[in-house]
């Protein structure tokens, strides 16, 4: 029992005093300046295929078909995200969009395997469609 005194000190020796300091808040942080930088790239992924409707005698669905077929022939469950670049939303996808993802669907990919979406630039000119492989 002599030990219970000295086992008493040693512990409370790594203790700390509990005062109004251990509670107090601290300084609120300043503030950093937002900088302008780039713009954000909403899709970092390398798109398959990139169609630009600039023309609408664009001959793009022979060079769509070849895409798919190699996505298919490296990965026979492969997915693809049809993505349409517009100036601004409009009421639903734009029929080049719809267009594109019949022209995957066309070489026998499921319709669950194509997903169709739509994303804003507002320095688009045009309709733009971006393939990409999940």
């Amino acid at each position: 029992m002599k030990f219970v005194p000295l086992l008493a000190i040693l512990l409370l020796a790594g203790c700390k005093l509990i005062d109004q300091n251990t509670f107090a808040p601290s300084p609120e942080a300043e503030p950093i300046p937002l900088i302008p930088g780039p713009p954000v790239k909403y899709d970092s992924r390398t798109p398959l295929v990139t169609i630009d409707f600039t023309s609408r005698s664009l001959a793009y669905k022979e060079l769509l078909r070849v895409a798919v077929r190699s996505a298919q022939m490296r990965d026979a469950n492969v997915q693809f995200d049809v993505v349409a670049v517009v100036k601004s939303l409009e009421s639903g996808p734009p029929a080049e969009a719809v267009e594109v993802m019949r022209t995957i669907m066309a070489e026998r990919v499921p319709a669950a395997r194509v997903h169709l979406g739509m994303q804003t630039d507002g320095s688009a000119a045009a309709v733009q469609v971006r393939v990409y492989v999940r």
